[in-house]
């Protein structure tokens, strides 16, 4: 190809950019520097590929190809052959059949640094800087997940794996205790307690059933815990130790204040709760590992005590080549996937720290791409953050106006916060492009897909079961639900249901000649659905795999129905298994459509479902050499065309696989 407008691309990706919000957030003169980017380059809605949610739409926007072509079919993927209900987690990229940006761009000479950006580990080039890419709340180089040691604990949830609780009583056998005006207090607290493991699906950080990610029985790493009254006004201070020396504290605290960097060498396992994702290669064993501490809650009479500590991380091997994590350790500072993500005290309403943690992660990200573009100038820098995906599950519901429950006060409190983490990502921006842009350098900044606000669950097992083509049973021996395979013609997972076929699948019943009928069955069944509030079905899709083509999804991963609900509805409550935590009788009990626990979804809909307030639509932005300036289209892009467009401006070939096109009404005429 040509040699291009631009000698360098940047481009930043955050989760679940929301279009509304961001404009919303310019008009309030939040966000200059993307408010810049408008002023100064295009801008316009993107189409997310579907299923619209995050591996499918950052595997599209780096392989400019459709998830046909790509095969990255959600969170998931579901192999022929296999039985129905196994799968394998879908961020990594050997999962991809599709080549990568980075790999177009080393063929063409140019070296990529890459920052969290997700499927790009392990990577596939030999010449790029890869930090990272496993994807939100990975266990790969996670010791540890974030929690907090609490006087009073708040019991686990489906979102919240549940404080560590702790009783502080009268110190005894301290050496070089400090004056405290009242009698110094102790607890010890495990640097790694019993936990569940976690992980981050369609519903956000999810909760799993099953062992933590250290073992109950593995070597105990604790801390000396010391509380004081240094000023005779209650208690005030925290210290905390290897041991009963408070000459020697790792942390000095007082309330709101962060420690420095925490090491220790610590064991990691992966949870036995996350072994049926198929997660490769993981380290186990015992690494040197670093953490953070914050005293979050402390009352002058210390019966209100809570302790928190971030995720623990392994202190190496998170970056490519080899060398480069120590290194930017000792240049720029610890790194910790997932600080941008809503933590342990956000149920408490402590908010603050959360915010705290991206400002943390933000500032890091900002430093780790300029000494990576002064050092090793790439020609391709990706940095990418997932704080908005973060907060829309937490309080995209508390915004809505729709919402039965809206409440004023919260809803202000939920913009601010949502404000908050729109500066950050502001801020990211503007970081990056200050430190690591000249007049030659292409700035892209995109989202991958937007949220929608969710209160009904509706189920497509409901109808399926209705119509004798999903059956459940209990197990005899261990009184659990299971699936009763010799009963089942048809099997919802995720946004598709799989026909049992006979030859194809393990446990197949539908011989190839009832396939057709089995099909038509399945897309009268869901369309029978009705909600009895309004009377409506809550299908928005529902269609079979061939005629899916049109969407861009095709092959052998992808289910022999795909189907896509309304805005409002979900099936997660029960979607991916979740319904065998019910039994069978329960089960057999259920409507078409009920209440819901999720708060938002994305990838139940189509890339153009909205409301009054929120899209399911992505975000671009653009500017640098060749490109207009205060343009924005009047037409959605594909996400497939970002690839195409930026190796147009850089000019490179685009990756092999790539089926997007340019978008050349983005540039000047030449």
């Amino acid at each position: 190809m040509s040699n291009g407008l631009a000698k360098k691309v940047i481009m930043i990706g955050f989760d679940g950019g929301n279009w509304p919000f961001i404009e919303r957030f310019i008009r309030e003169g939040r966000l200059p520097n993307l408010a810049s980017l408008m002023d100064n380059g295009v801008y316009s809605e993107s189409l997310p590929v579907m299923p619209c949610d995050t591996p499918t739409n950052w595997s599209t926007l780096v392989t400019g190809a459709w998830p046909g072509t790509h095969g990255i079919t959600s969170f998931h993927i579901h192999l022929p052959g296999e039985p129905l209900n196994k799968v394998h987690f879908s961020v990594r990229s050997y999962w991809s059949q599709a080549e990568f940006l980075w790999d177009a761009a080393e063929r063409a000479g140019k070296r990529t640094a890459s920052i969290m950006w997700p499927l790009s580990f392990p990577p596939t080039c030999k010449t790029g800087i890869f930090i990272d890419g496993t994807g939100p709340r990975d266990p790969h180089w996670r010791v540890a997940y974030d929690t907090l040691y609490s006087t009073n604990p708040l019991p686990p949830g489906h979102r919240h794996r549940g404080d560590i609780p702790v009783k502080l009583i009268e110190a005894h056998g301290w050496k070089n205790t400090p004056r405290s005006s009242s009698p110094p207090l102790e607890t010890t607290v495990r640097v790694i307690g019993v936990e569940e493991a976690v992980i981050w699906t369609e519903r956000g950080a999810e909760v799993l059933e099953g062992e933590s990610l250290t073992s109950k029985k593995s070597p105990s790493v604790s801390h000396q815990v010391l509380v004081l009254d240094s000023e005779g006004k209650g208690y005030d201070r925290v210290l905390i130790g290897l041991e009963k020396d408070a000459s020697k504290p790792v942390a000095d605290l007082t309330l709101g204040k962060w420690s420095d960097w925490v090491y220790e060498s610590l064991e990691k396992k992966l949870p036995s709760a996350l072994a049926r994702f198929d997660f490769r290669d993981v380290p186990e064993g015992v690494f040197p590992s670093y953490f953070k501490y914050k005293l979050t809650e402390l009352s002058p009479d210390a019966t209100a005590f809570s302790l928190y500590r971030t995720d623990i991380w392994m202190a190496t091997q998170w970056a490519f080549p080899e060398g480069i994590a120590e290194e930017l350790i000792e240049k720029v500072g610890p790194f910790i996937e997932g600080l941008e993500l809503p933590g342990a005290t956000v149920p408490r309403g402590d908010w603050e720290t959360y915010l705290e943690c991206i400002d943390m992660q933000v500032d890091w990200q900002v430093r780790a791409a300029k000494y990576l573009d002064e050092t090793y100038h790439p020609e391709l820098l990706l940095v990418q953050i997932h704080a908005q995906d973060g907060i829309n599950h937490q309080m995209g519901r508390a915004i809505d106006e729709d919402n039965p429950s809206y409440d004023p006060e919260e809803a202000e409190l939920g913009w601010e916060i949502f404000a908050r983490t729109y500066e950050d990502v502001d801020n990211l921006v503007g970081g990056v492009v200050k430190d690591c842009a000249d007049e030659k350098t292409l700035v892209v900044v995109v989202s991958d897909h937007g949220c929608i606000p969710v209160y009904k669950l509706a189920w497509l097992g409901v109808p399926l079961m209705r119509n004798g083509l999903l059956s459940y049973k209990t197990d005899p021996e261990t009184g659990k639900t299971v699936i009763d395979w010799t009963r089942t013609k048809a099997y919802p997972w995720r946004t598709f249901v799989h026909v049992n076929l006979k030859g194809r699948d393990p446990d197949g019943i539908v011989t190839p000649e009832e396939y057709e009928t089995v099909r038509e069955e399945v897309l009268r069944a869901v369309y029978s659905m009705r909600d009895p509030d309004t009377d409506e079905c809550p299908i928005a899709l529902a269609l079979r795999k061939e005629d899916a083509e049109a969407l861009g999804q095709w092959g052998e991963r992808f289910g022999d129905i795909i189907y896509y609900l309304k805005p409002g509805y979900t099936d997660v409550d029960l979607d991916r298994d979740n319904a065998l935590k019910l039994s069978v009788e329960d089960l057999k009990k259920l409507k078409d459509v009920a209440l819901s626990t999720e708060i938002i979804e994305h990838h139940n809909f189509l890339p153009t479902a909205k409301t009054d307030h929120m899209w399911n639509r992505a975000v671009f932005f653009m500017k640098g050499p060749g490109v207009k300036k205060k343009y924005q289209r009047k037409t959605p892009i594909w996400q497939v065309d970002v690839t195409p467009t930026i190796c147009y401006a850089l000019g490179i070939n685009p990756p092999s696989q790539c089926d997007g096109k340019v978008v050349h009404d983005f540039f000047e005429a030449t």
